[in-house]
């Protein structure tokens, strides 16, 4: 114990530091001799939750610290490096490592999916590359979560296809998706054009699709010969000088049933369900845009009609 002058008192009495204020008191009085002491001493300090068991030793020593109060019980508990506050800057740093893997991870699938997509619709690799980096930009850009995964890989390969001129329908790209309805696919590919055009600042050249883009594959799949073939994409041809206000697709499924009309072929005669179903088309649907067209039929299919009747 140290001793000192107390006014008060008019004798020396014993003193009493209090490290929580930094004020040194008379143990007689209780007068305050001194305020804000500053200990220019080592600053010791207690990095360590376990208490020990001496309670005037303290085990670490940091550097000097002039200027600072030298208050053991009140500056231990702000400057004490606790357990948990490592664990959870560990836990924060793998959280940050886990969500980058994941990212990547899920751009892997992306491209894996697009690719099987591709394949099962028998689309050539420049067409599936394509759909690809499309997908990379809209990830960079985070403008879809996870749930619209399968949509966004749909829509960037519809894309694709529109602009390589190989254009495929959105009914025909939803058969090989899990699950991804037409209008999810079609609201995915326009809010990726957009933010595209609007972030990226690229243009998005999307041509529109066409009759004649779809006869050939449609007649293909169901088994045409090659002048029903030809016979098709003349009249596809012809047909974007008339005002004929329907889709392209209902418009190549009422050519291709026109032809199958017309012909005596048997592998030209196609039943109406046959096409209904490799252009996803109804009946219905066929036959109202059949009546449009019927009248310029013969027109249409000229030189079809031409070639049966001097084979005759």
């Amino acid at each position: 114990m140290e001793s000192s002058y107390c006014k008060d008192c008019n004798i020396s009495t014993v003193i009493v530091f209090d490290r929580a204020t930094g004020d040194t008191i008379c143990s007689e009085c209780g007068l305050v001799l001194d305020s804000h002491y500053i200990d220019e001493k080592d600053d010791w300090r207690t990095f360590t939750p376990l208490a020990s068991k001496d309670d005037n030793y303290d085990p670490i020593s940091t550097a000097k610290s002039p200027n600072n109060l030298k208050s053991r019980h009140n500056s231990t508990p702000a400057m004490r490096f606790d357990k948990n506050i490592f664990d959870h800057h560990n836990s924060f740093r793998v959280n940050i490592q886990k969500s980058v893997d994941f990212s990547s991870h899920q751009a892997d699938n992306a491209i894996h999916y697009i690719a099987d997509m591709a394949d099962r619709l028998g689309i050539v690799d420049n067409i599936k590359l394509q759909a690809t980096n499309l997908y990379m930009k809209a990830n960079d850009l985070k403008i879809f979560n996870i749930r619209k995964k399968h949509s966004l890989c749909a829509a960037c390969l519809y894309i694709a296809c529109r602009q390589a001129n190989k254009a495929r329908t959105i009914k025909e790209i939803c058969t090989v998706t899990d699950g991804v309805t037409k209008k999810e696919v079609s609201r995915a590919k326009d809010l990726l054009v957009h933010h595209i055009e609007e972030k990226k600042g690229e243009c998005m050249e999307i041509s529109s699709v066409r009759p004649r883009d779809l006869v050939r594959r449609f007649c293909s799949t169901l088994g045409m010969s090659n002048k029903a073939i030809q016979a098709a994409e003349e009249a596809a041809n012809r047909v974007q000088r008339l005002d004929i206000r329907r889709n392209a697709i209902s418009i190549a499924g009422t050519i291709i049933y026109l032809i199958s009309e017309s012909s005596k072929e048997p592998c030209d005669k196609v039943a109406i369900k046959d096409i209904c179903s490799v252009a996803g088309l109804t009946e219905i649907t066929i036959r109202y845009c059949h009546k449009e067209l019927c009248n310029y039929a013969p027109w249409l299919l000229e030189t079809y009609t031409t070639q049966h009747a001097k084979e005759k």
